[in-house]
């Protein structure tokens, strides 16, 4: 007859195999939850992120058309070049400079392509930084990607980037619609119109 004492033995041994077993497999999942965890990138932006304001945004194409937008320092607004100052949208173009710092790099592209492949030996549109510093940062525009979701793009002559179409395109729709305030539509008087009146003595008379 097996006495009680031995059963609790091996009752205490069970509890230590199964204790043993579980921790043996918890590490295991534990080892392979860390192996398969895939690290956080942080974004990359096409222009500096550090304390950096900038003073003028010039936007050109190919042609030689191009729209200028400065800092006005005096007024303490923006403005755009060969345009009243008080026509100048300041507040859509403040927003405009804070899309430009926020434009995020998709893809940095380290083989080396043909510039003239991709539309950067002659770039159809350049977009140019200048910072209270005086800093200038000249970014090239090219062709679309393949898929048409983005543009290849090189600033500073440094390696060449993709980065989304739709916030270029918002850039470089400022060619051909300037940011500039709604012009007040004048309110037209109206005039009274007077019935004409017939002279005494100069009735004609009916046929």
């Amino acid at each position: 007859m097996v006495r009680r004492s031995t059963w609790i033995i091996l009752g205490i041994f069970a509890l230590l195999v199964g204790f043993t077993i579980f921790l043996q497999r918890y590490q295991v999942s534990k080892t392979e939850n860390t192996a398969t965890a895939t690290p956080t990138v942080p974004p990359v932006f096409l222009y500096s992120q550090g304390d950096v304001q900038v003073n003028d945004i010039k936007i050109a194409d190919n042609t030689g058309k191009y729209i200028d937008l400065y800092r006005d320092l005096a007024a303490s607004s923006w403005a755009i070049e060969g345009i009243p100052t008080d026509q100048a949208d300041s507040s859509k173009i403040e927003t405009i400079n804070n899309e430009l710092l926020s434009v995020q790099v998709q893809e940095t592209l380290t083989q080396t392509l043909s510039l003239a492949a991709i539309g950067l030996e002659t770039p159809a549109y350049t977009i140019t930084l200048t910072t209270s510093a005086g800093v200038k940062w000249v970014t090239y525009v090219g062709m679309q990607t393949a898929i048409g979701s983005g543009y290849y793009v090189r600033t500073d002559n440094g390696q060449v980037m993709i980065v989304s179409k739709s916030a270029i395109d918002n850039i470089l729709s400022l060619l051909q619609n300037p940011p500039l305030l709604p012009t007040a539509t004048p309110e037209m008087t109206p005039t009274e119109t007077v019935a004409p009146t017939v002279p005494v003595g100069k009735v004609t008379p009916t046929p």
